[in-house]
């Protein structure tokens, strides 16, 4: 398992240029950025979990370091007893609607997402454990840091970044086509395999 400053070395080595330090990092930053919009099985989770406060209808950063910049929340549930109870998903707009047509609180049953935080309804009255299904954005890595991006995906940030480099930077042409490439055959493979590792094994029939 790599780290992320292994990462930027073998950017600079594959390029054989040591002057390109703060060059290099930028281009591994964009390269995650641009591909942390897209869903692999490292970047999904269902064990996010934040807990409820009595009265307080809107979780952020304070409550689950996360919220902020999940991606995208696929489902919440409530375990309860022995029982796992969903929660229904709003549309912010549907959801102001729906949270100005009662008072008091209550079990949650309803949440939406908006302005970087999960707002619940009713208004919890109790400490509930609330749990989150979720594409989110995995946390900045520092250089001696590892994760999924410098491990699993490692030859796809570094590819994209060398793009980036030759693009942008060295203005080197058939550098450039060698990683539009290279590119789409990994993004494939970790395609291939996040549909590997999430698919449930059950082929559906087409309704009409």
């Amino acid at each position: 398992m790599g780290t992320l400053l292994e990462l930027k070395t073998r950017i600079a080595t594959d390029l054989t240029r040591d002057d390109l330090t703060s060059q290099i990092a930028s281009a591994v930053t964009d390269a995650i950025a641009f591909y942390a919009r897209e869903r692999f099985w490292f970047n999904s989770s269902r064990n996010l979990t934040f807990t409820t406060v009595p009265g307080q209808i809107a979780y952020g950063a304070a409550d689950l370091a996360g919220i902020p910049t999940l991606l995208r929340i696929d489902a919440m549930f409530l375990p309860q007893n022995q029982s796992i109870l969903p929660l229904d998903r709003y549309e912010p707009v549907d959801f102001e609607l729906l949270n100005n047509a009662t008072t008091g609180g209550g079990r949650p049953t309803a949440f939406t997402y908006v302005d970087q935080a999960i707002r619940l309804w009713p208004t919890p009255n109790a400490a509930f454990v609330m749990r989150l299904h979720a594409h989110l954005r995995l946390p900045a890595a520092a250089d001696g840091d590892t994760n999924a991006w410098t491990d699993d995906a490692e030859e796809l940030i570094r590819s994209h970044a060398k793009l980036l480099l030759y693009l942008d930077l060295l203005e080197d042409d058939q550098g450039a086509t060698r990683m539009q490439s290279k590119i789409p055959l990994l993004l494939n493979a970790l395609r291939a395999e996040t549909s590997a590792r999430l698919s449930a094994g059950v082929i559906k029939g087409t309704e009409f």
